[in-house]
């Protein structure tokens, strides 16, 4: 049986591939969901949050906007609309993000879900960002 698999990330913009994964764990659209070698093929969809892998010891964090999971015995697929390496995250510019949608939901001005998903999404990008250290 085997204990590790392989990742592929996918977003509009890039293709990241993984071997050697022994975990992996994704912001399910109903909760957190983990994924080892041998899981069960399934398709699920996948909400704004956090994206833990663990290759060769190493966790590995990343923040995604959603998407889908593709699990199959080959490994597993993601298809995300963003995918951000938690060393890579622009801080900076999530800040502005999320400052930009408080501003929309305190003036009123277009449409407040769409404010709201870019807090969530912003909120998200900054703590993952902030909270690498103490996750290693």
């Amino acid at each position: 049986m085997t204990k590790n698999f392989h990742l592929d990330i996918i977003t509009p913009t890039s293709i990241q591939s993984f071997d050697d994964i022994s975990y992996l764990r994704l912001p399910g659209i109903d909760g957190l969901i983990g994924i080892q070698a041998n899981h069960s093929n399934a398709i699920i969809g996948l909400n704004i949050g956090e994206i833990k892998l663990t290759q060769n010891g190493k966790n590995i964090f990343y923040a995604t906007s959603g998407g889908f999971a593709d699990i199959a015995k080959e490994g597993v697929q993601l298809l995300l609309e963003t995918a951000e390496s938690s060393n890579q995250i622009n801080t900076e510019r999530a800040e502005k993000a999320l400052q930009r949608g408080k501003d929309r939901l305190n003036h009123k001005e277009g449409d407040l879900d769409r404010a709201n998903q870019a807090i969530k999404r912003a909120t998200n990008r900054l703590q993952i960002a902030q909270t690498l250290s103490t996750k290693k």
